[in-house]
């Protein structure tokens, strides 16, 4: 049977491959806590508050050690997704080498799913930027707006660094029309191209899974926790065609850690 020639590796490997190549915010996301997950448990993070800084001299080199809180965010892995294709004729596929065809689908709708969740969370967990309301549908506004959430992450104490901000088309498409700087867009090849790398500190990632409204989410990488692991993948025989099946299974979850961390901005 040809079933008896398949290989999971091979086609984990291409899953695993395609469904990272296919990432555009999960990689700038914490994802130090995916060592720690296995299916169906929960991720506690510990957020520690920070201690009070006392004037050591005035008081008369005597200090009092503080008892810290702390806060905890549960990370549950919480989202199982799978995916099952019948493969005809796997002998000759794989005697040919190629599996790029089922991989690279596979790990692209995985990647699509993930990253559908992970904004929908990010959406739900981040600081209000918009509390006036404003409608955004100009250039100028679009501009206002990031320099809005900009102000809101800095103002809150977030690192400089390592900060993004992901839009929607139309946002981005607003931004391009009121870019003509090259200092404030990045490198002039890339904006004659339609590419926003970099805007007030933040770089720029642009999104069609962030929603249809006309919005941005500003965050810093560490902010925001997201844990996959690629659970099973496995073949079967088909009962009702001359082919073989390939399932597989991908469990995780993400949580917003820390919402000062980050800032959406919807149009109203």
């Amino acid at each position: 049977m040809a079933i008896d020639n398949f290989i999971p590796e091979i086609w984990s490997a291409g899953v695993t491959q395609s469904f990272i190549a296919n990432q555009i915010v999960i990689p700038t996301l914490n994802t130090q806590y995916s060592g720690d997950a296995t299916r169906g448990n929960t991720v506690h993070i510990i957020n520690a508050t920070t201690p009070t800084i006392v004037d050591y001299a005035a008081a008369g080199r005597s200090i009092t050690a503080e008892a810290l809180a702390d806060t905890e965010v549960q990370l549950l892995l919480n989202q199982e997704k799978a995916f099952s294709v019948n493969v005809d004729d796997v002998d000759k596929v794989q005697a040919a080498g190629t599996f790029n065809a089922w991989t690279d689908a596979a790990g692209k709708a995985l990647a699509e799913d993930a990253e559908t969740y992970l904004l929908a969370q990010m959406l739900a967990g981040a600081t209000d930027g918009n509390g006036g309301g404003v409608v955004v549908d100009t250039a100028a506004e679009a501009k206002a707006a990031v320099l809005s959430i900009r102000t809101t992450l800095t103002s809150a104490k977030v690192p400089s660094g390592n900060r993004f901000i992901v839009v929607t088309p139309d946002f981005a498409d607003l931004l391009l029309q009121g870019l003509s700087d090259v200092a404030a867009a990045g490198a002039s090849n890339e904006l004659r191209n339609g590419q926003i790398t970099s805007l007030y500190g933040m770089q720029v990632l642009e999104s069609p899974l962030l929603g249809s409204d006309v919005s941005a989410v500003g965050y810093h990488g560490d902010t925001v926790a997201f844990v996959n692991q690629i659970q099973s993948l496995e073949a079967l025989r088909s009962q009702t065609s001359f082919s073989d099946i390939v399932r597989g299974l991908s469990v995780y979850g993400a949580s917003v850690i820390k919402a000062a961390g980050v800032v959406k901005y919807v149009s109203a």
